[in-house]
């Protein structure tokens, strides 16, 4: 009888250190974004959220509320023409405080690739003595850097006509060796990879974001 009690706790630490192994110190999966709610066009705010969350300064349950209040912060001005989508300056601006340096970078001496064209079209009233001239955001991204990365969320970018490509929010950062992306629409981490070959979606990468080095 003793041996069969000793079996049975031995096998429930064992189930429960299990259980907690499965599940993210972080708190992935994180809240996403929903169709038809106010956090529809919210991509820029929850990876800012998810930011805060991955760093340790805010708990992952969190993130759905911090995304709201951020929101109404970052959107971008009506007169600019973007609709309900997030700035990305003011990004910057509200990330700031959370962070030991910010700033924008995208390939602005030699784009290439349609989303980096489309980035140069799109901020070609923008002061771009104030970014960061990168190649691509593998090379560009520290260590221990994040960075709220913008992609257009499909295979091709339409340059006859920018402002109907959709632009997306997602937040990038290493892990190892490995470059891993927490896209506000599925709220857990995926190899950036699998959005690059079409494991999980294909976008089309711009190569610009935000660049975040924690406090």
């Amino acid at each position: 009888m003793k041996a069969t009690k000793l079996s049975a706790i031995i096998t429930l630490l064992v189930s429960t250190v299990l259980l907690f192994s499965c599940h993210s110190k972080n708190g992935q999966p994180y809240a996403t974004q929903k169709d038809n709610l106010w956090s529809r066009n919210a991509c820029g705010a929850f990876s800012m959220a998810y930011y805060l969350a991955e760093t340790g300064q805010i708990p992952g349950k969190k993130v759905e509320s911090t995304a709201k209040k951020l929101y109404a912060n970052i959107k971008f001005d009506i007169s600019a023409g973007f609709g309900e989508y997030s700035d990305p300056f003011k990004i910057m601006s509200e990330i700031t405080p959370y962070a030991s340096k910010v700033s924008f970078g995208m390939n602005i001496s030699n784009p290439k690739e349609p989303g980096e064209k489309l980035m140069t079209l799109l901020a070609s009233r923008a002061d771009k003595s104030q970014f960061r001239d990168i190649k691509d955001i593998s090379s560009a991204l520290a260590k221990n850097e994040y960075v709220i990365e913008i992609v257009v969320p499909r295979a091709t970018v339409n340059l006859n006509a920018i402002m109907q490509n959709p632009l997306h929010y997602v937040l990038t950062y290493w892990k190892g060796d490995t470059l891993y992306t927490l896209d506000p629409g599925r709220g857990k981490e995926e190899p950036r990879q699998n959005f690059i070959d079409g494991t999980s979606a294909k976008w089309s990468f711009c190569n610009s974001g935000i660049f975040i080095i924690p406090n």
